[in-house]
């Protein structure tokens, strides 16, 4: 399940070459992160314990828009061990909700900003936008690592520690990063997710259609297919973009079934930067709207 897809930002990125050192320490079962919610003054506490992991840096360069505060810095994991976690946030003024923008596979946070202009659509949603990067775990806990883990645990409550609002949060994500967004969604449930944005998911039916690496065998396939799971994301709104040439578009089209309250667009595209660039800006205007 999901290639890297084409065009800037997906493929190539030489920051996600070294997977095997990032995903050396065994973490905690996501099961058990989750099962404790986390209300807003456990987060600061962990979010204060976490600044010294976190380095801070002014992000620069022309896709900065005014209105808007973007900052970039690095994240040491637990979960996804190994060299430290790059992280990129687009703030606006009086931002009305915060939202976590998952990768596709073979890119990093850095595409959303990159390629698809976070901090515009931060100005233009009012959405603070947050991304950091996911390696190759395909957002879901695997045997060496969690991901998930990994944003409940440690993003989120650095981001709190920031004054950002994450009791309840929004999710959006492309290709390996709409699995992603999925998955994270029904972990946690509509009491704290107001709504997810996909683009491209990468929705496969069976362990035999995945792309290699995507799961470490068909156990981990079967207890993490969104198709199993969707009793969890009926409570949560739902946007789906994907292309009727996209080699997901009959998974996505088969969940939207299983989904019938989701918004879909499903219409003439690849699986290509150029589709996820044309739609995800409706996407998260209508997202902006669930808050």
């Amino acid at each position: 399940m999901g290639g890297a897809m084409s065009g800037p930002g997906h493929g190539g990125d030489r920051a996600l070459q070294s997977t095997a050192a990032g995903l050396r320490a065994r973490p905690r079962p996501l099961s058990r992160a989750l099962s404790a919610r986390l209300d807003r003054r456990t987060m600061l506490r962990s979010g204060a314990a976490l600044g010294a992991l976190a380095t801070i840096v002014p992000a620069s360069g022309s896709g900065l828009s005014a209105g808007v505060r973007t900052t970039r810095g690095e994240l040491f994991s637990r979960y996804l061990g190994g060299e430290p976690l790059n992280w990129w946030l687009a703030v606006p003024r009086r931002a009305t909700g915060l939202v976590l923008a998952l990768h596709g596979k073979g890119s990093s946070a850095g595409y959303w900003f990159a390629a698809l202009d976070a901090p515009r659509i931060a100005r233009e949603t009012g959405l603070a936008i947050a991304a950091v990067d996911g390696r190759l775990s395909y957002w879901h806990p695997r045997a060496a690592s969690d991901s998930p883990s990994m944003l409940t645990r440690e993003f989120l409550p650095m981001l709190t520690a920031r004054g950002l609002p994450t009791e309840r949060i929004g999710l959006t994500g492309v290709s390996m990063g709409g699995f992603g967004a999925l998955y994270v969604a029904g972990e946690l449930g509509p009491e704290r997710v107001f709504g997810v944005v996909t683009m491209s998911a990468a929705l496969r039916r069976t362990f035999a259609a995945t792309s290699i690496g995507a799961f470490d065998d068909e156990a981990d396939f079967l207890r993490h297919s969104i198709f199993m799971r969707v009793d969890r994301l009926k409570q949560i709104p739902l946007w789906m973009a994907c292309g009727t040439s996209d080699r997901f578009y009959p998974g996505n089209v088969e969940l939207a079934r299983s989904l019938p309250n989701a918004r879909t667009v499903f219409d003439r595209g690849g699986h290509t930067t150029a589709y996820s660039r044309a739609h995800w800006g409706d996407g998260m205007a209508w997202l902006a709207r669930q808050v």
